[in-house]
């Protein structure tokens, strides 16, 4: 059996054109010239990456996305130490703009550390991760761990950002639990990734929260929505993105993030690949 060093040895040879010769760095900065900062969440690719980290940030890297974000982000990426991943990344030229993580008061510290060596601008936490949330005074109370947690990742100059999805939306007592984590929340520590897909799914209009909350929304998740409800292609649903992101100047918004969660289209790389390119054919400098 091979050791992590042998492993990591083995993913510089791949990165330095030695076995695959169609990542060379005069290829890849090609792409790189050509393309604008847009991330791809990896759960996308969940099953490649799991398999073959390097193969597939090489494929994330050739179609043409700039970055990624990161999950399961446990203080190591896949294996590999934060300065481990970042070296194979910078070969790729690939960002690690963010990544998801169980992230709490607790393990803050270490999780900031490690995420700043690795470069990395944004650490979200990607739901509730089993902090109780059943009434208000319960979110309130996240909201409260969310700013601690926030101070903490400031320190290492990270943006600490919160990850929605539908049932943030459910109104309890008539008010809407998101409202309660926005409004609870200190601007200048906690941010939020809003997944269009999901607040869309929930029945409410992103672009009434880019008004009713300027500057919040530091990243977007962006993934396309079928007739059936399931995540599709972009381009190839029912959410109008020229429209929203036309319209989303006041969201504070550094970074798009694609991300697909089922693929009746085809394989996961095949609809990455589609997605990247109907979004900088049709929604990049509207």
């Amino acid at each position: 059996m091979s050791t992590r060093r042998e492993f990591f040895r083995s993913l510089r040879w791949l990165s330095a054109g030695l076995l695959l010769p169609l990542a060379s760095k005069e290829a890849l900065a090609s792409i790189q010239s050509k393309r604008e900062k847009i991330a791809i969440q990896l759960w996308s690719l969940r099953d490649m990456i799991n398999q073959n980290p390097f193969e597939t940030l090489q494929a994330v890297s050739k179609a043409g996305f700039s970055g990624i974000e990161v999950y399961g982000f446990d203080g190591k990426f896949y294996g590999m130490s934060a300065g481990e991943f970042k070296i194979v990344c910078q070969d790729l030229d690939l960002e690690i703009y963010s990544t998801h993580a169980g992230i709490t008061a607790e393990n803050a510290e270490q999780l900031a550390e490690n995420a700043s060596k690795a470069g990395l601008k944004f650490l979200v936490l990607p739901s509730m991760m089993g902090r109780p949330h059943g009434t208000l005074d319960e979110y309130r109370i996240v909201a409260e761990e969310l700013n601690r947690i926030g101070e903490i990742c400031k320190r290492y100059g990270i943006n600490f950002g919160y990850h929605n999805h539908a049932f943030e939306f459910e109104k309890m007592d008539d008010k809407v639990p998101y409202n309660i984590l926005l409004d609870e929340t200190d601007p200048e520590l906690v941010s939020f990734q809003n997944d269009i897909y999901w607040t869309i799914k929930a029945g409410y209009d992103p672009l009434e929260y880019f008004h009713n909350y300027p500057g919040r929304f530091a990243t977007l998740h962006i993934k396309d929505m079928a007739t059936d409800g399931q995540s599709c292609i972009i381009g190839n649903g029912t959410i109008d993105y020229r429209k929203i992101l036309k319209s989303s100047g006041t969201a504070g918004t550094e970074l798009l993030i694609y991300e697909q969660e089922q693929y009746d289209e085809g394989s996961p790389l095949y609809c990455a690949e589609q997605s990247i390119r109907y979004i900088h054919t049709h929604l990049l400098n509207l």
